[in-house]
């Protein structure tokens, strides 16, 4: 799945708004849980409250190129102070991540685009994976929008 949204915001500032803890637990509504586990590269545990409660563990990894491009590259793990609990479902991510990108025409502003290859664990049927990926990516856009004009003094 894949989203892409121009944001009125240099990447500098988009970019850790998008996935530090600090900032990622106060924005994003789908999000019940979202902590820095351990910094080795980073992994990250979040949970989310879609159909039945899903957690995921990721290996975060925080790439800036020249021109100020700045992704973020994923895949799920598993991590010992994780083990899989029964009180969620554990999905889990092929690689994914996102980009923050300046516009060529004002690097002020910025592209972002989310690739999110997961599977969601649990028996779900396909038709409702596909209808829940797609607004789960409009939401997070819509969020961390929102999430901006409230936290924009801050950044």
């Amino acid at each position: 799945y894949r989203a892409e949204a121009l944001v009125e915001i240099p990447p500098h500032k988009l970019f850790p708004f998008i996935y530090l803890p600090e900032y990622r637990g106060k924005w994003d509504k789908a999000v019940q849980s979202y902590k820095l586990v351990e910094t080795i590269d980073e992994v990250i545990h979040y949970g989310f409250g879609m159909v039945s409660p899903r957690e995921f563990v990721y290996l975060v990894h925080i790439k800036k190129y020249d021109g100020d491009l700045m992704t973020t590259n994923s895949v799920s793990i598993d991590h010992p102070n994780f083990p899989q609990s029964s009180k969620y479902v554990r999905g889990s991510s092929f690689p994914s991540g996102y980009a923050c990108s300046p516009l060529p025409e004002n690097p002020e502003h910025t592209k972002f685009v989310a690739i999110l290859q997961v599977d969601l664990g649990g028996m779900l049927m396909p038709s409702l994976i596909d209808s829940v990926m797609p607004m789960t990516l409009i939401n997070l856009v819509t969020d961390f929008k929102a999430g901006l004009k409230s936290l924009k003094a801050s950044l």
